[in-house]
């Protein structure tokens, strides 16, 4: 009789701890770093709930990305407009080449005579080109604009870690792929690289979690895919110290990616 109490007292005590380990009070979670994420596929950040998972190049290489790419002009570009054919009121001779540009200022805006204010961010070349024209044509017939972009200030990409020379590079109208940029910092780190992990780390919207791609570049064909995964405004290019397991805690101090920006675009202007 008294083991049939023992056993029952015994089986209460297992239930109430089973239904507390199982509840949170206000203002705690649950831990989300456990054995059933794989450290080696997941990348563990504070400031976000869920763990984010790691997404190799080879997924989402997109080859007519580079064919289709066009150029989307930004806050602090240059643009040059050309009139041609009206040159009492558009001169195109005898003026510096800086005399013609257009700085596109906060607002995404750049100012045109004839045209006023003239929307340029978001805009192609040819989209820009298109709107003057037309504005110019209420005043002038037929009028020929040519419009370039001249100075590609907006947008950037860096590259950090265990690479000869951390830089940052203007994105233009040619797109860049990460194999351009490793070599534009020239190339990995031959005394410190760990050439298998290689990070692209990319903000992707302001409510959603960054995305985070690995390449592999001590596998031939990832230079391939390295060479057609192209790279996008802000993202950060991290190559990990060879010996150094604790890339994951590495990776986490990229973040809040804002803040992160201001202080690695220092660095990389020094």
């Amino acid at each position: 009789m008294n083991l049939m109490i023992m056993k029952k007292k015994i089986s209460l005590i297992v239930t109430i701890i089973l239904i507390n380990g199982c509840s949170l009070s206000p203002g705690m979670h649950m831990e989300t770093k456990s054995s059933f994420f794989d450290e080696s596929e997941y990348v563990f950040i504070d400031s976000f709930k869920e763990p984010i998972k790691l997404i190799s190049i080879s997924e989402i290489v997109d080859l007519s990305y580079k064919n289709n790419y066009l150029y989307k002009i930004g806050i602090g570009d240059q643009i040059a407009v050309t009139v041609w054919g009206l040159p009492e009121i558009f001169p195109v001779t005898n003026i510096s080449p800086d005399q013609n540009l257009r700085r596109v200022d906060a607002n995404g805006n750049i100012f045109f005579p004839y045209v006023g204010l003239v929307v340029a961010k978001g805009k192609t070349q040819d989209e820009l080109r298109d709107d003057v024209t037309n504005r110019l044509a209420d005043y002038f017939t037929d009028p020929q604009v040519d419009v370039t972009i001249a100075r590609f200030n907006s947008q950037q990409i860096f590259v950090l870690g265990e690479v000869t020379k951390p830089i940052k590079l203007n994105i233009t109208d040619v797109p860049i792929s990460l194999s351009k940029a490793i070599g534009e910092s020239f190339g990995l780190n031959t005394n410190t690289a760990a050439g298998s992990e290689v990070f692209i780390i990319r903000q992707n919207g302001v409510e959603e979690n960054p995305l985070i791609f690995h390449a592999n570049l001590k596998n031939p064909s990832s230079f391939i895919e390295a060479g057609n995964f192209y790279l996008k405004n802000n993202d950060i290019v991290y190559v990990n110290a060879s010996g150094t397991t604790r890339w994951n805690k590495v990776i986490s101090q990229f973040f809040p990616f804002s803040s992160f920006l201001n202080s690695v675009d220092n660095l990389t202007n020094d």
